[in-house]
């Protein structure tokens, strides 16, 4: 059965790297059809691989029910944003934004859909790869109460959604809160676990001691077993210059609203030497290498 057999919507999803692909492969897996955008040409042949359609640009695809974006910067979104609302009727469409690309860029990316007819929801997502392949992601959604409703049943395919408020931006302040979370506990983990090989300690062996316990984390429960195997390059689950990236988009806000942050601005320090050392590419985990060069 097909998706119009299904009365599934249709969808475009911009993006299809290393979160965008498993979440994109869900939706086909439930039937949706699914057009992939991406610049890359070797993601182009995964999704096709995978029964989707794919473009390099989203002004040449169809004009779907569903605009799932899931890029890397804000610029890219407003980039996005344009490209797919040019000489095209949108007025029936609904644009959910699952990056992580700040407020402003996505209060300006709601203006320009809004003017353009389309409804649109702020919902960056959490989880990473691994929440994306379970389906387990978490969507921090800001947004009117109609369009996220409709959107339920695909929200479920890929995860569970949180309710923040009905205006677009408060999604991308809560997730620029939760990455500032996010990018000091990565750092702590590595430099408790350097901490351990200073001392003389098993780095493996104490790390399945702190585990869960009250000086872990959730990225100490995750990541530190990767960083302890310290003789090993992992495979790259998730790329060490998201968190870089994030870590910067925060220090960005925080700078502009005033905020103290003074636990980001050491973890800060530690992203700009995994840059120096070249480290950005590799498994977030490798953040570990910054402490022992």
């Amino acid at each position: 059965m097909n998706a119009t057999e299904k009365n599934l919507p249709t969808v475009t999803f911009v993006g299809i790297g290393a979160i965008g692909l498993p979440m994109a492969h869900r939706l086909v897996s439930r039937g949706y059809d699914v057009a992939a955008v991406d610049p890359n040409p070797a993601a182009r042949t995964r999704a096709e691989a995978d029964g989707m359609q794919s473009f390099d640009d989203i002004a040449a695809t169809p004009v779907s029910d569903i605009v799932l974006v899931l890029v890397a910067t804000g610029q890219q979104l407003l980039d996005t944003v344009k490209a797919g609302t040019a000489n095209r009727q949108v007025d029936h469409q609904t644009w959910v934004i699952c990056s992580t690309v700040g407020p402003r860029a996505a209060k300006e990316a709601a203006q320009m859909l809004t003017e353009s007819g389309a409804a649109v929801i702020d919902a960056p997502v959490t989880g990473g790869v691994p929440g994306a392949e379970k389906g387990k992601l978490r969507f921090l959604t800001a947004g009117e109460a109609a369009p996220v409703e409709a959107l339920r049943d695909l929200f479920a395919v890929l995860g569970e959604v949180a309710l923040v408020s009905d205006r677009p931006g408060d999604g991308q302040a809560t997730k620029i809160v939760n990455q500032l979370c996010s990018s000091v506990h990565l750092a702590a983990a590595a430099e408790a676990i350097a901490l351990a090989t200073h001392l003389g300690l098993d780095p493996v062996k104490t790390v399945g001691i702190i585990s869960g316990g009250s000086g872990a984390s959730w990225f100490f429960d995750e990541r530190g077993p990767r960083m302890a195997e310290l003789g090993i390059v992992p495979d790259v689950l998730t790329r060490l210059a998201i968190l870089a990236k994030d870590n910067g988009l925060v220090h960005e806000e925080a700078a502009e609203h005033g905020a103290h942050v003074p636990l980001l601005e050491a973890a800060r320090q530690q992203y700009q030497r995994a840059a120096e050392l070249g480290l950005l590419e590799a498994d977030d985990s490798q953040i570990i290498r910054t402490y022992l060069t």
